[in-house]
This record gives C-alpha cells, structure tokens and sequence, in this order.
C-alpha cells in the first residue's frame, strides 16, 4: 500500500499516476480516502485534547483536596471526558479500517520511465536475443504430440479435476522435474537462498501480498471452513515470510528462491494452443524474491532481470523483452518487464517469465523494515521474478524442440537433469 504520508502532501501526484494507468475508477477511492483521513486528523486531534484535559483536571482535582476545596463541579465535568473519548476512538477504529481499505484499493506509484499505454498492444518490445528458425515440417501442437506421445492424459484429468488440471507421465514429468531442480540450481548459484515454504496461507498474511480484496475472488483458491487460501506463488508464501520483521541493512539483499506448485482460478485463454500445459489452473514455478534497500531497488530488478535472461538463453529459445505499460501494469509493481518466449507453432511471442519491482508497496502492508545507516527504520523494498514456469517453458521446448519424426529433442542443459536422457520418444508408461 501507499505511504498515507506520502498521499496527503502529494494527492495530485497520485492522481496524474491513476489517470496515466487509466484507472480513473481509483480517483474515487482517493478522493474519500482524502475525506476519511481528514476527518480521522480531526477525531485524532480531539482525542489528544481530551486526553490532555482529562489529566489537567486530574491535577485539579488533587490541588484542591489538597487544599480541602470543593471538587463536586470538576469532578462532574471529568465524568463526562471517557464516554466522549470511547465514542471517539470508535469513530476513529471505523474511519482506521476505512482508510485501510481505500489504501488497499490504491495501485503502486509507478516509475517514471514505464511507457504510456492502455493495455498489452502498447507494451514496447525493448529487447530480442535468439535466431528464430524456420522448422521444414509441420509443426504439432504441444497437447496433441504428448498424447500422440503417450506423455499426458488430459481427458482423465479432466473428469477427475476439471478444466486446467493434467496428468503428466513419463519423460515428460520428468523434464518438468528437470526444469525446476536446474532453476534452483541456476538461482542458488546466483546466491539466492532456497526456501520450502507453506502452501497456504491465512487472510491477514495474504491480503498484504496481494493487490488488494478483489484478487481473492478473481484468482486464489479458498480452502472450506478454514482461514487459509492456496498460494498462486511462491512469491506470496517468500513475502510474507518476513512479515512484521525489521532487517538490518547489512543482511540487505536478502534472495530467496522456492519451487512450489501454484494454483489460481482464473486461467482465461482459447484456442488450440491453449489446451494442454500452457494455461492452468495448477502448475509449478520458480520464484525469486528479492528483499533490498531503496537505494539498491532498480539495480536488483535489473540484476534479476539478468539472471532470468540468462536461464532462457541457456535452453536456446528464441525470446523477446517486453516492457509493461500504464495500463498493463499490475497494482503492486511500480514498474515490470516481461520475457517472451517464441513458440514457432503459434508462431507468435508469448509470455513465460516476468520480472517486477512492487518498491515499499507490499512492505508496507505487511510490516516489513530494515534498519539503514542511520538507524532509521524504513520500509524494505520487494521484488520478484519468476525464474520458470515450468508449464510454460515445456510448451516452448515441445515447439521449438520437435523433431520431424515426432520426437522432442532434450536442451542440453537439462540432459543431466534427465538422467542422461537426449531425446523423447514415444513413452511405453501405462
């Protein structure tokens, strides 16, 4: 969430930041949470003054038993103080919670170089790497080649799941096994600490994660009759680990990498393409969290961004760099760059990875400090970036891997990871 601080010295400059994302919808959210925050100023103010008048009565009251005066009208007019400051610190829970809320509602500050754009057309690409190559053959999309292949039972999935769930078997689990041990192994050795965290959290914990209430709905799995929701990434479980924590600067970066399955309820999408592996509602991925100072925020994010690129170019897939506008921008991130992935068979660029920088946002909705050299307790600075969503990157290698005899050639750096295996083939698996 935003610094409230922040809000009341600079409200136009959050408000030129919504129009620019082409939420004009949010300006409401702001002006009443102008209104609230005001009003609470006020309450808060009141507060003080009773509370202070209060104990100069007090006084009052002790001078003149002292002094064996009478007290009956002081002691009247002190009476009457605790219902007035309980009715006011109710007034001032309500308008707190209200605030909050509004808070919540309020998207991240972005940065000054994220380009202007209503949605994903307007995203620029500022980066190519990779020569894309023509295949002499006809590709097969990747859902049909596993079960041409007998690596996936999508159907049985199906009736036993739903939409968006698959059964995996063979070479191909293993290649997706593959992909997650050789991106820790890739973050580790970048310096990232790996973490098995929890798959669900509670409310409280997630919501400051999030970007607000409506992602709830929209997007993570509720568990029945329990306080706890199933993680769309690692990400929320890595963030909130540090929750209510203050760091010291030295320990600054802290990098934490995990490989968790991820769930999330919408998974949109149509068409043949998008069958199969490339959009669920349950697949695993490889975070990176990075937790840092200010001063330090924009060189992590480039730093990340390094790292990921790197790991793609190790599979020799053709990719492209994409930077997020305005309008595409999520709440959380004050600025985001997205890899895509050439799939030859869709013969367009899709998006596998992507790297985000949410500045003091989440910090402060989860309480997370550092200590800097001064002393002075400030909000860290988060970001993330998925290393490899290995739903995705199997589809990019089942098209940018297949061979004209229907089988998938293995990227060497994952050979090793594949026990040694080079090639897929059609699998003898029930």
């Amino acid at each position: 969430m935003l610094d409230i601080h922040f809000i009341r010295n600079h409200p136009e400059v959050v408000k030129k930041d919504l129009e620019k994302r082409y939420a004009q919808d949010k300006i409401k959210h702001l002006n009443s949470l102008l209104r609230k925050d005001k009003e609470w100023r006020k309450i808060k103010q009141d507060l003080d003054n009773l509370r202070k008048k209060r104990n100069e009565l007090s006084k009052q009251i002790n001078e003149l038993k002292k002094q064996k005066k009478p007290i009956t009208k002081i002691l009247k007019e002190v009476k009457t103080i605790p219902k007035k400051i309980k009715k006011l610190e109710e007034k001032s829970r309500i308008l707190q919670k209200e605030i909050k809320n509004h808070l919540l509602e309020l998207p991240n500050l972005m940065h000054e170089k994220v380009p202007k754009g209503r949605d994903e057309k307007d995203n620029p690409v500022i980066k190519k790497w990779g020569k894309i190559k023509k295949q002499p053959f006809k590709l097969l999309n990747h859902a049909e080649l596993l079960e041409k292949l007998n690596l996936a039972d999508f159907e049985t999935a199906r009736k036993n799941s739903g939409q968006g769930f698959n059964y995996l078997k063979g070479e191909i689990a293993m290649l997706d096994l593959a992909i997650q041990r050789y991106g820790m192994d890739f973050a580790m050795k970048q310096g990232f600490i790996p973490v098995v965290p929890p798959l669900v959290l509670r409310y409280e914990a997630l919501l400051g994660a999030l970007n607000g209430l409506e992602d709830f709905k929209d997007v993570v799995y509720k568990i029945e009759n329990e306080d706890l929701y199933l993680v769309g990434t690692a990400e929320h479980s890595l963030v909130t680990m540090q929750r209510d924590k203050t760091m010291k600067e030295e320990d600054l970066p802290l990098k934490l990498c995990a490989v968790t399955p991820c769930f999330r309820k919408e998974i949109g999408g149509h068409g043949v393409d998008m069958k199969g592996l490339f959009r669920m509602h349950q697949f695993n991925k490889v975070e990176q969290v990075v937790f840092t100072s200010k001063e330090n925020s924009y060189k992590m994010m480039e730093e990340m961004q390094k790292i990921t690129e790197k790991f793609i170019q190790n599979l020799k897939i053709p990719y492209r760099v994409v930077e997020i506008c305005s309008g595409d921008l999520g709440a959380k991130f004050a600025r985001q760059w997205d890899i895509e992935a050439w799939f030859p068979r869709q013969k367009a660029y899709r998006e596998i990875t992507s790297a985000g920088n949410c500045t003091d946002y989440q910090s402060r909705a989860l309480n997370i400090k550092y200590f800097d050299k001064d002393n002075e307790r400030k909000p860290v600075h988060i970001l993330n970036n998925t290393m490899v969503a290995t739903s995705r990157a199997m589809v990019a290698i089942l098209e940018n891997y297949q061979q004209k005899d229907g089988t998938i050639k293995i990227p060497s750096v994952l050979v090793p990871y594949m026990n040694g295996l080079k090639k897929i083939t059609k699998s003898k698996a029930f």
